[in-house]
């Protein structure tokens, strides 16, 4: 799992290579450190996770702004509430 801080408020989580419930696991835990309106975009391979991730960050009140295929992997726009 790799986190990179793009601007203040964006972040890009790489979970690429990681099948489920990895990639929703490494997202739960890396929008709790997030403050409120910070933007993250997850990278995922795995099509279960294109699901998975946006119902569980979903499920906590935070905002998913996007899911978008790009090739050969998926990008999850979240905004945290």
């Amino acid at each position: 799992m790799k986190i990179i801080k793009i601007n203040e408020d964006k972040y890009l989580l790489d979970a690429r290579g990681y099948a489920c419930p990895y990639p929703q696991v490494f997202t739960l835990k890396a929008i709790k450190d997030l403050g409120s309106g910070s933007i993250m975009e997850v990278l995922v391979d795995n099509p279960a996770s294109c699901d998975n991730v946006p119902a569980a960050v979903k499920k906590l009140g935070h905002e998913v702004l996007e899911v978008r295929e790009e090739g050969n992997y998926w990008r999850i726009v979240i905004r945290k509430r």
